[in-house]
């Protein structure tokens, strides 16, 4: 099936994971969700602190004209957040999992300049774990190689043994998919966790070495 290079929203493979409803799914987290019904409660709490002892709060904070910058701050900043707070409840607390399967989650993403060789590391990672050595190698170059050009992500799910990879190129503001990111599972799936965080325990490689 072709593919047409992409613009993604996101600096990660959601956008390309909702143009394929029939291999993921999205659906809300309960812990995000969870995390961000606090932050929005401690920021009603505040509010209510602030604008219902308003005098007690200016003097708090040095008077009118010592305080004035904090006490803009502090009376704009909690509704504010309380706003930001609402909006992540709905939008930043959304996850996605394989349909019918497990929870995708994104152990590996790096980022490398346009000069380093990734089509190797990629052909390693479609080898799966018999060029685990390789994979390794790799991710110990792209963390040498760190730069903002391209973005190799990687989504699991350890339930399904299922791994997504792609490539996300950066060009100014705009973050592009050009190629359809490709499945590792079954006997050559591995744990990229594990190798990212062996690669990261080398030591950094000489320049010119």
């Amino acid at each position: 099936m072709s593919f047409a290079p992409l613009r993604s929203t996101h600096r990660n493979l959601y956008s390309w994971f909702a143009t394929r409803p029939d291999l993921f799914a999205s659906e809300s987290s309960p812990r995000k969700r969870a995390v961000w019904t606090v932050v929005a409660v401690v920021m009603v709490v505040l509010s209510l602190v602030i604008y219902l002892n308003a005098e007690a709060t200016v003097e708090l904070l040095g008077g009118r004209v010592k305080g004035g910058l904090a006490i803009a701050g502090a009376f704009a900043l909690p509704p504010v957040l309380l706003v930001v707070s609402v909006v992540m409840i709905f939008v930043g607390s959304r996850r996605w999992r394989v349909k019918g399967g497990g929870v995708l989650t994104n152990p590996v993403i790096y980022g490398v300049d346009g000069s380093f060789p990734i089509l190797p590391l990629l052909e390693a990672i479609r080898n799966g774990r018999t060029d685990a050595a390789e994979i390794t190698e790799g991710f110990a170059a792209a963390q040498d190689s760190l730069g903002d050009d391209l973005l190799l992500s990687i989504w699991s799910s350890d339930a399904d043994r299922i791994m997504y990879v792609g490539v996300l190129r950066v060009d100014g503001d705009a973050v592009w998919l050009d190629e359809q990111p490709f499945r590792v599972g079954g006997a050559d799936y591995f744990d990229a966790k594990a190798l990212a965080a062996a690669a990261s325990r080398r030591p950094p490689r000489v320049a010119g070495a």
